[in-house]
């Protein structure tokens, strides 16, 4: 298996920036730009769609990223200038580091920063200088746990679950937001990017095999409104930016929504008919 520190053994060559400054090899202006076809958001997607842990490019670039973007405090800058670490992106980059480098301690150090990120009431928030949780924060941040749990990250399990259900408690204790003022949060999205919508949350929730919760009903019924009568769910919403490709088209049947929703459904059988 290819290491996740390669990164750093080719920058000190001579050989880890382009002529411009810009990393060698990272997509967009830097790691975080631009919306959707950066670094970071290309790794996300890979990750989402279930590429193997070992992949080969996937394990350097993140052994680079971590070269260069991690903090002092084991937060990350992924952006090209100085700039403080944002919770909502240290929990996607997360989520993708644990999955292709469980094996790199700087990926337990970003864990441990995370998880003296979370607020009073359970959820997390992209600025650190705010006091309550936000929902998007909340669900990324969540989804690097969970990650790190699957990864088994000795020694860290017990703070992770703890953080874990304080985080869903947070969610549960606002309904979900199913009566959010955005209607994104109640449309099919896919890719998630940052973004928090309501299957979203139930596919974390059926992840984490929780338990069910009757405060996930209605965000269960309102998933089985959704469904066709052929069976499957239609891809409702696609998140404007940069793409590099399209997986699937919108407002067609979508393959990548129809498994998650029966994956969810099938956790929590008082989601489905009868």
């Amino acid at each position: 298996m290819s290491s996740c520190r390669s990164g750093s053994r080719r920058r000190e060559s001579g050989q880890g920036c382009s002529p411009a400054g810009v990393p060698a090899g990272t997509g967009g202006l830097h790691y975080y730009q631009p919306k959707w076809t950066c670094t970071h958001y290309t790794l996300l997607d890979i990750q989402s769609l279930y590429a193997p842990r070992t992949t080969p490019p996937c394990r350097e670039m993140v052994g680079r990223m971590l070269d260069e973007c991690m903090k002092e405090d084991g937060s990350l800058n992924l952006s090209k200038y100085e700039h403080p670490s944002d919770t909502c992106v240290d929990g996607m980059a997360l989520d993708y580091c644990a999955w292709f480098c469980p094996d790199d301690p700087r990926v337990r150090r970003l864990a441990c920063y995370l998880l003296s990120c979370q607020k009073p009431d359970g959820g997390f928030t992209w600025d650190q200088g705010l006091e309550d949780g936000d929902a998007h924060t909340t669900i990324c941040v969540l989804e690097g746990f969970g990650q790190c749990l699957d990864a088994g990250f000795r020694g860290m399990e017990a703070g992770l679950k703890t953080a874990v259900i304080r985080g869903t408690e947070f969610l549960l204790s606002r309904g979900l937001f199913m009566g959010d003022r955005d209607a994104r949060f109640r449309k099919l999205s896919y890719p998630w990017r940052y973004r928090y919508d309501l299957l979203r949350a139930l596919a974390f929730f059926a992840d984490r095999h929780l338990l069910y919760d009757p405060r996930m009903q209605p965000a269960l019924d309102w998933l089985r409104r959704k469904r066709k009568a052929e069976g499957w769910w239609v891809l409702e919403n696609i998140h404007k930016g940069n793409v590099n490709f399209y997986p699937e088209e919108q407002g067609e049947p979508s393959r990548l929504i129809t498994a998650r929703a029966l994956h969810v459904l099938r956790q929590y059988p008082n989601g489905l008919d009868g």
